[in-house]
This record gives structure tokens, sequence and C-alpha cells, in this order.
């Protein structure tokens, strides 16, 4: 396999790629970014990715050995969202002004609740059948009422999850165009992408990813170690 070859699937540069292999860590820009490189090529090559970052780890000079927690910031681009002091004061507001309107409401009904109906039984049942006659559904939105219910809801865009049951694997993920995600996902580990138009996948070990389209569980798109390119295109309505 070329270097060429394994820059476009991998999308790290020709030149760390070659310092990757002459183990020529000086041009590389940190030992983060070694650590990361170094889990994306060989997940890409079907290698044990934890088996070379510890050698490397070994290797390296003391004054450069970090944490190795470090590594992992190269493949993660979620972050966890912040919850908005504003947007709680705000709800409180609302709720309270919800309260205020209801409960008067609900003491009129109650108070009203035992006055007595003008013109007795006859005029009680009257107003029950009355009642009981615009709540009840004719034949025509009954069987509009069931024709949509037995419609199964269609769903809109691009949904893609993503599962990676066993060992890790590379993948890269464009979303209407636009890059969304790139790095290695462990055993376990499930990421879900929605696009409006398309998204375009590439996965360096596709037997190890399970792949949900739209609701649709697809199974492995190919072979354990195999590198697989698919397009997932929104639905015609």
């Amino acid at each position: 396999m070329s270097l060429e070859t394994a820059e476009e699937n991998t999308k790290i540069r020709r030149k760390y790629l070659e310092a990757l292999e002459q183990e020529n860590y000086d041009i590389l820009p940190g030992r983060v970014y070694v650590k990361g490189f170094l889990k994306n090529y060989a997940s890409f090559l079907g290698l044990n990715a934890n088996e070379l970052v510890s050698a490397y780890g070994e290797r390296a000079p003391e004054s450069e050995r970090e944490d190795d927690g470090n590594g992992d910031k190269l493949t993660h681009i979620e972050k966890p969202p912040k919850t908005s002091y504003y947007k709680i004061v705000l709800g409180l507001v609302a709720i309270a002004a919800a309260i205020y309107i209801a409960v008067p409401a609900l003491t009129g009904m109650d108070r009203g609740a035992g006055k007595s109906v003008p013109g007795g039984k006859e005029n009680r049942n009257l107003m029950e059948s009355k009642a009981l006659k615009e709540n009840s559904p004719t034949p025509e939105q009954g069987q509009n009422k069931a024709g949509q219910e037995a419609k199964s809801p269609v769903q809109k865009g691009v949904n893609l999850t993503l599962n990676v049951t066993d060992n890790t694997s590379w993948m890269y993920v464009e979303i209407d165009g636009s890059p969304a995600y790139e790095g290695t996902m462990a055993s376990g580990q499930v990421k879900e992408f929605k696009g409006t138009e398309k998204i375009y996948l590439r996965l360096g070990n596709a037997g190890v990813v399970e792949v949900e389209y739209n609701g649709q569980k697809m199974g492995v798109l190919g072979q354990r170690g195999k590198v697989v390119n698919r397009e997932f295109t929104a639905p015609q309505v």
C-alpha cells in the first residue's frame, strides 16, 4: 500500500506518515498528536493501536512523557452542553405564570359546580345529549383518523447511527458536504449523525461497526480490517 493511499484514507499528511514509519517524531507537532496519529494509522492498517502507543511511550524521553489521557482528545469532538442560568430563570417565570393563570380558572369552576341548572332535569338531559352528539366523531372523521394512524411515520433527512461492537475503528463522516467527524472509536461507543440531504461515511475497520440508517438496521458494511466508503441520502417524499 502506498503512502498516498494511506494519506487519502486517514487524512494524515504524508510527511507525518513518513515520520511515523521512520520513528522521526521531532518533526511532528507534539506528543499528543503523535499518539493520535499512531492510533488512527494503526486502526487503518488493522494493527493493535494500544500496543503501538504503549511502545512509543516507552521509547519517548522522560522529559516528554505526559499523562496518557491527553491523547484521547483527538478522537472526541462532542462537548457537553452548558446549562444557561438565563434559561433556568426564564423557565421558572413561565411556570409561575402558568400557575397564576390556572388557579383562578380552576377555583371558578369549583364555585360553579354547586349551582343548579335552570330548567331542572330536562334541561340537564338536553345539554348532556347535545354535548355527546358534538363530541361523537362522524364516520368520515373516524375513517380519516384510522387512515392517519395506519400510516407509519417517515423520517425526514438522513439519520445515521454508528455502533462499534468490538476492537476499534477509525472513521470519517461528512454531512451535506461538510466534514463532521474524524477519529477512532472504541468498542461500546455509539455516535449519531443527522443531515438534510446526504451523509458520506468512510470506515477503516468496517467489520466491527454496526450501521443504522433512518431507523433501519443494516448491520456491518464489510469485513474486519476492510476500508469501506458509503453515501446515504435522504428519502424522496
